[in-house]
């Protein structure tokens, strides 16, 4: 798989706001800060799968925050546009985006999107308990 292309501190900045925004649980803020990265990355035509996976990054906090909305079909249609750009548990796109382990987040983000698929959600899962794997990779 593709090593992930080397950030400028500002980008490095955003992407790293983004963790420790989404790590606390704030999903909207650090949706907000990965959205600068994603567009500085798509205006130096950065690799795409790259690319592709910050627009995946932020439809993840999109989903936990569809979670704490219990809007159930927002979170299953979210997970199937960003299975799209970065895999599926089984089958990442990308081992890693930077400093994000992308198999373990999926994991994660998974029995969400399991209970929102069902008639009846339980809604008992913690969104915050989520939080973004840190690697030396």
């Amino acid at each position: 798989m593709a090593e992930s292309p080397q950030l400028s501190s500002e980008e490095q900045e955003w992407l790293h706001a983004g963790i420790a925004l989404f790590d606390s649980g704030r999903f909207w803020d650090a949706h907000e800060a990965w959205e600068d990265l994603w567009k500085s990355l798509r205006a130096r035509q950065a690799d795409p799968p790259h690319v592709h996976g910050i627009q995946g990054l932020i439809q993840c906090a999109a989903v936990l925050l569809k979670v704490e909305e219990r809007n159930s079909r927002g979170v299953v249609n979210l997970w199937a546009k960003l299975t799209d750009k970065l895999g599926t548990p089984d089958e990442p796109e990308l081992d890693h985006l930077w400093v994000v382990n992308v198999r373990e987040l999926l994991n994660d983000l998974l029995p969400f999107v399991e209970d929102a698929a069902t008639e009846d959600p339980a809604w008992a899962l913690d969104p915050t308990s989520v939080k973004l794997s840190r690697s030396d990779s």
